[in-house]
């Protein structure tokens, strides 16, 4: 098949998102599995792919001229809703995956299921799900939730069934042997928990943490946290990067510490591949994504819980080997393989409702 990604967001290196990452990494085991796959997304200004794509937007005189990330097509443009046409026949689709998490997205839906293609709207997040005042231009659209947690709400919000596909994890791309040094903490945004975080690195001293932003762009609370932080000596602050498997490669444990209602947790899922076990408050689809392998926090638990557990996986061998051990196994099992995900992708796609509405259409033309 050939299948084109359609996100009204950026898309890396602009946005370094979870959403981001695991659209990247399905399409490359698509592609292996001898699919065509390319991207079609948001532009934002001020970087080097964005004059790169500005320049050959001039040039070739298109919205969206063809372009490349790491070896996979990429269509990047101003607003995907007004360039879906001129993509749509370049690229020549038999398939649309359009990726929730923006208002933007639901206009998007209504275009795609207008061309009459197979059609997937896979839901990333809920925040804008539950402040949608027009379901109907979900309508023809098959259902993909990246958790159960997700499919339970889109049942809760929209009366329809959602098929449960969880990110996909190359562990090629995050697989280390870590001298676990570090408490790592990813994305150290306010809804994210930044300040549980800063708290127990304040109260743990003799912990060293590492800090590490994502999602770029500029953020208040952010900038205010890594000033704060300067004041630590035991917190070393990065910013935004692709290679996760560094951050990894020095991490004794992973804190995710989010106050929003999370609908997976991708960083749970790429440390487990190298047996990192998580420290995580028990939000939305968290304790889906940590599994076994790691230990949860109550949301409403007081500062004193998550230290407790903090020097509890640092300091006990025993405990910390098991936590470990299960964490590995868990990344290994079979519903979190790639290429099982892959196939149940291409699987939800070709009985998606656009996709029968198209079979439908060619049988009556057939007649």
């Amino acid at each position: 098949m050939r299948i084109l990604f359609v996100n009204q967001r950026a898309y890396l290196p602009q946005l370094l998102g979870g959403v981001e990452q695991t659209t990247f990494e399905l399409c490359r085991q698509l592609t292996q599995m001898g699919h065509r796959t390319a991207v079609m997304s948001g532009l934002v200004r001020g970087d080097t792919t964005w004059l790169r794509t500005r320049i050959e937007s001039r040039l070739k005189r298109r919205g969206f001229p063809p372009g490349q990330y790491l070896g996979s097509p990429v269509y990047r443009g101003y607003d995907p809703r007004a360039g879906l046409e001129e993509v749509l026949a370049d690229f020549r689709p038999d398939g649309l995956v359009i990726a929730g998490g923006t208002h933007e997205s639901f206009d998007l839906a209504a275009q795609c299921v207008r061309t009459g293609l197979y059609g997937l709207y896979y839901f990333h997040d809920l925040e804008t799900l539950r402040r949608l005042k027009t379901p109907d231009l979900l309508a023809g659209l098959g259902f993909v939730a990246n958790s159960a947690y997700t499919a339970r709400a889109v049942k809760e919000i929209l009366g329809r069934e959602c098929i449960v596909i969880p990110p996909l994890i190359d562990p090629t791309a995050y697989r280390t042997e870590s001298t676990r040094r570090h408490v790592t903490m990813v994305n150290p945004r306010r809804m994210k928990g930044g300040e549980t975080a800063f708290e127990l690195a304040q109260a743990c001293p003799d912990i060293p943490f590492v800090f590490i932003e994502a999602w770029r762009g500029d953020n208040d609370y952010v900038t205010a946290l890594r000033a704060a932080a300067r004041g630590l000596p035991n917190v070393t602050w990065y910013r935004p990067t692709t290679d996760m498997r560094s951050i990894y490669s020095t991490t004794r444990i992973l804190l995710v510490p989010s106050d929003c209602e999370e609908t997976w947790g991708r960083v749970a899922s790429e440390a487990h591949v190298s047996g990192i076990p998580v420290l995580a408050r028990a939000i939305g689809a968290l304790p889906e994504s940590v599994g076994p392998g790691g230990i949860l926090i109550e949301p409403q638990a007081p500062i004193g819980e998550w230290i407790h557990a903090l020097r509890l996986m640092w300091k006990d061998v025993a405990l910390y080997e098991t936590l470990c051990a299960r964490a590995r196994e868990f990344s290994q099992r079979k519903e979190a393989e790639p290429s099982y995900l892959a196939e149940a992708f291409i699987s939800a796609l070709k009985c998606s409702d656009t996709g029968v509405l198209r079979q439908l259409r060619t049988a009556s033309l057939s007649l």
